[in-house]
């Protein structure tokens, strides 16, 4: 149990690498699909912002695969492809203060026809007093993309439980799905109405190990993207970023 009185699901890795492991995502596509189609993308995107991206295809375990995208930088120049023991592909992306994955996943599931969906399970350390850190608001959040036009772009199911600064918020927006634990939407305390737990249970029930090291394997690519005359901008080691966050 935590400092706020909550109790905690085992992240990722312990958030050895956070805040990497705080939010990440994942396409409904095999492996070396998902990356031929995560290529041609950002061909496009280098061609219509002037950018260059390199890729890099290795093999590695995912701690040492996560390394590669150390430091960490904003805006995020780097994305991390994995494999896993599913028909669901990984990505992870080295953004400093904004971890997001949203654009990949989102967009991919429409040119690629299947489903995506970002994940956030971030600790709430935004009591603790002391002045030489980063307080990581709390959220959880659940997001799922199909591969057809939606009243919300192509999103099928959004949940978040989230720290909004002096309050918690809870946000249901779009179809239900069967695997829902909807009643728990009722408690009194919002920060209990979307727990990690629900969010882990939810992700299971759509073939993923989100939090196990063992459901991911080997198969990497990284995607780096440099801007052509462009000064760098705030960068962090993870281990350096890791001891500012509280965690």
């Amino acid at each position: 149990m935590n400092r706020e009185g909550r109790i905690e699901l085992k992240a990722l890795l312990d958030n050895r690498f956070a805040p990497i492991t705080f939010r990440f995502g994942f396409v409904e596509c095999p492996f070396h699909r998902f990356a031929d189609a995560f290529a041609s993308w950002q061909k496009e995107l280098d061609v219509k912002f002037g950018t260059t991206t390199e890729m890099a295809h290795f093999s590695a375990p995912l701690s040492a695969a996560l390394l590669r995208l150390d430091p960490l930088t904003t805006p995020l120049d780097r994305y991390l492809l994995v494999e896993t023991q599913s028909e669901w592909t990984a990505i992870f992306s080295n953004g400093l203060r904004v971890n997001d994955v949203f654009s990949p996943v989102s967009y991919l599931a429409k040119v690629l026809g299947c489903r995506g969906l970002e994940i956030s399970c971030t600790p709430d350390r935004s009591a603790v007093p002391r002045k030489d850190i980063v307080r990581p608001y709390g959220a959880t959040t659940f997001s799922l993309y199909g591969p057809q036009k939606t009243d919300w772009l192509n999103g099928i199911r959004r949940i978040s439980a989230y720290n909004e600064g002096d309050h918690w918020v809870f946000e249901a927006e779009g179809e239900i799905q069967p695997y829902e634990k909807a009643e728990n939407y009722q408690k009194r305390k919002i920060v209990d109405r979307f727990t990690p737990e629900l969010l882990e249970a939810y992700c299971r029930a759509l073939g993923i190990d989100p939090f196990e090291e063992e459901f991911y394997r080997s198969s990497c690519l990284l995607a780096r993207t440099t801007k052509r005359a462009s000064p760098p901008g705030p960068a962090m080691s993870i281990t350096e970023a890791r001891s500012h966050l509280y965690i």
